[in-house]
This record gives structure tokens, C-alpha cells and sequence, in this order.
């Protein structure tokens, strides 16, 4: 049996990126949930990450199960939050997403795991992210991972009555 594994993404991703971002968003939405939608994320978006190196696939054999993007940059409504001080930037994770048929795997556990591994192996001193506030299964997700809460922010460009995010962040 194959070995997950997590590596940058290649071009050849991108159409599987697509695809499963394409599903995770129909997931949520029937759930009702509109954390996603056609502008973000999007072709552009992924095919810029690949780029700089910061999107991240995990697979097993051949097959892809989930992505993210690691970075530096930070959403200006964020200031609102109560972040840790630290010295140096933190590490960001975003457009974090398991294939909905493959929830519930460990996979998310993995792939978090590793942004956790490598923010420190890169020198990091935290690791940040937000999640829509009406997603509680990924509230609790970070809530059980140790993440710390650290304020609810409102995302300009998000559907009415799903703006309200919270931001997590573990310092190491």
C-alpha cells in the first residue's frame, strides 16, 4: 500500500486542485456553508502559489486528497486580532482543504501537522490561519490541535452572513 506523502505542487496538480476545491466547496454549501467561492480560490490563485513554491499536495500513490498553501501573507482585517507578539513573520496556511471523500482519514491531521513542522524547520516562531466562524467542525478541528483563538475578524468579499472569521494561531 502507498505512502502519504506532501510535496509542493506541480503543474500536473493543478486540474486535480481544481477539482477538489470544486467539491469541498459544494460540501460546505450543503451544509450551508459559503466559505469559497468562484473568485477565491481559484486557477489563478493556485497556479501563482505553485509558483513561489507555497502550495502543497498530499498524496498517496497517485491519487491527491489535500491541499494548502503555505505562506507569508496576511488578509489586512486580521490586524484586529489579538496575535501573539513575536519576533520575525509568521507562517500563514490557507485554501486548506481534504477531499470530502477522503474526511475523517487523518489526512487534515497530516497536512496540519506539517505546515506545524514546517514552520519550525524554516524558522517560523507561529503558525496562523482563519476559518469562517459557521464551520464548526474546523473550529473545533484547530480548537483540538491547540491552536489559540486569537480574536473574530469580518472578510470584506464574502457572501452576506458569512464574513465573520475566526483567527487561530500556535507559537512554537
Amino acid at each position: 500500500m502507498a505512502e502519504e506523502q506532501i510535496v509542493r505542487a506541480t503543474e500536473d496538480d493543478l486540474p486535480v486542485i481544481g477539482e477538489m476545491f470544486g467539491e469541498c466547496k459544494e460540501y460546505l454549501e450543503a451544509r450551508g456553508i459559503l466559505q469559497w467561492d468562484e473568485k477565491y480560490p481559484n486557477h489563478e490563485y493556485f497556479e501563482n502559489a505553485m509558483e513561489g513554491e507555497e502550495l502543497f499536495v498530499l498524496k498517496k500513490g497517485s491519487e491527491t486528497f489535500g491541499t494548502m498553501v503555505l505562506d507569508e501573507w496576511q488578509t489586512p482585517e486580521w490586524e484586529n486580532a489579538s496575535w501573539t507578539e513575536i519576533e520575525g513573520k509568521p507562517l500563514i496556511l490557507h485554501s486548506f482543504c481534504v477531499d470530502p471523500s477522503a474526511q475523517g482519514g487523518g489526512y487534515g491531521s497530516k497536512m496540519l501537522q506539517f505546515a506545524e513542522d514546517f514552520a519550525r524547520e524554516n524558522g517560523y516562531a507561529v503558525l496562523r490561519l482563519d476559518t469562517y466562524s459557521g464551520n464548526e467542525g474546523a473550529v473545533r478541528f484547530y480548537e483540538n490541535r491547540n491552536f489559540r483563538k486569537t480574536g473574530e475578524v469580518r472578510l470584506s468579499g464574502k457572501p452576506e452572513g458569512h464574513e465573520d472569521y475566526i483567527c487561530f494561531e500556535k507559537v512554537f
